[in-house]
């Protein structure tokens, strides 16, 4: 009898997290189930053929997961490879076979009832709470033909994860703060190339500082939530004032801040491309 396959989506930046649960669902079913996860090195072996294997993981799985973030949600890969098992579902209750579990699993700030459709038609539970981790196993266990209690020891698994996301969270906001400062793509590069720089120096700053950032009105409440709650302790906003300042051949009218970051922080986060 061959091998049972659980397929795992995921966008490449959280690779972490789908490694932890594929670790976790293997060690759960003793070897007789297989997570295809594309970028774990062993699902897709050096020299194959990509899409076919990605297709084959779809077309053959009894399970599918989807590892879902404000950043993924949005992503072409995950709603192609959901769209693969939608169908596949429907196929199987027309001809009257069971429906295969199509499990999102949200992490890093998105919360089930912030799903857009078709996501938030299904039974989506939370990667930090033990009830929906264990309701996610518990639902694999029946497609793969289990029974019984439960061996993972899920608070162990949430311990990981929750390591994952407040690095991962961390890291997201710091460049959504930035590119709320007006920052783009080759700013951000030119930025980490002055952190590694500073990074070297034996007496690292203490702080990454900002000078007279004029930030549009609409966008300075976003900031304000920023610093006083995801980069809380990390990003320190000082309000100078309102001003206005030309930007290109753009008035931009706001409030005027002095902007530090700290540095250890900062540094971690500008040197992992999100």
């Amino acid at each position: 009898m061959s091998q049972k396959s659980i397929f795992l989506s995921h966008i490449h930046e959280e690779q972490e997290i789908a490694l932890y649960i594929k670790q976790a669902i293997e060690d759960e079913f003793g070897g007789f189930v297989d997570v295809f996860v594309s970028s774990d090195g062993t699902s897709i072996p050096a020299g194959t053929n990509f899409l076919q294997k990605i297709e084959n993981g779809l077309i053959n799985c009894v399970g599918a997961i989807y590892l879902i973030s404000p950043k993924s949600v949005n992503k072409n890969w995950i709603n192609f490879e959901l769209g693969a098992i939608w169908i596949r579902n429907a196929i199987n209750v027309r001809n009257g076979d069971i429906e295969i579990p199509t499990l999102p699993i949200c992490h890093s700030g998105m919360d089930p009832s912030r799903l857009p459709m078709p996501l938030c038609s299904l039974n989506a539970v939370r990667a930090n709470e033990p009830a929906g981790l264990s309701f996610a196993l518990k639902s694999l266990q029946a497609a793969v033909g289990g029974r019984g209690s439960l061996k993972t020891d899920i608070n162990a698994l949430i311990g990981k994860i929750s390591i994952f996301e407040n690095n991962y969270t961390k890291n997201y906001n710091i460049i959504k703060a930035l590119k709320l400062m007006g920052l783009n793509e080759n700013d951000i590069e030119r930025i980490r190339s002055e952190v590694k720089l500073a990074s070297s120096l034996p007496n690292k700053p203490q702080n990454f500082c900002f000078q007279s950032i004029i930030v549009d009105q609409h966008l300075s409440d976003d900031l304000i939530f920023l610093s006083k709650n995801e980069l809380n302790g990390i990003l320190f906003l000082d309000l100078k004032g309102v001003a206005m300042a030309f930007v290109g051949n753009r008035p931009r009218n706001g409030p005027e801040f002095e902007i530090k970051f700290a540095f250890s922080a900062f540094a971690e986060a500008i040197s992992q491309k999100k």
